[in-house]
């Protein structure tokens, strides 16, 4: 599977563990830019089960 595909199949719970591994790693940088996009996920997770009628 390309790299691309991966991508689109990430949803925020995948991210627990790369944040886990960034803060055992004291990688600071990696670690923000983790959690931006976590959050930016769950923000359009949110999105799409609202505009699917799928609201949790």
């Amino acid at each position: 599977m390309s790299e691309f595909k991966e991508r689109l199949m990430m949803c925020s719970e995948n991210y627990d563990e790369m944040i886990d591994m960034a803060l055992a790693m004291k990688d600071k940088d990696w670690f923000e830019e983790l959690v931006k996009k976590q959050k930016r996920l769950r923000e359009l997770e949110i999105e799409m089960r609202r505009e699917l009628g799928v609201l949790d």
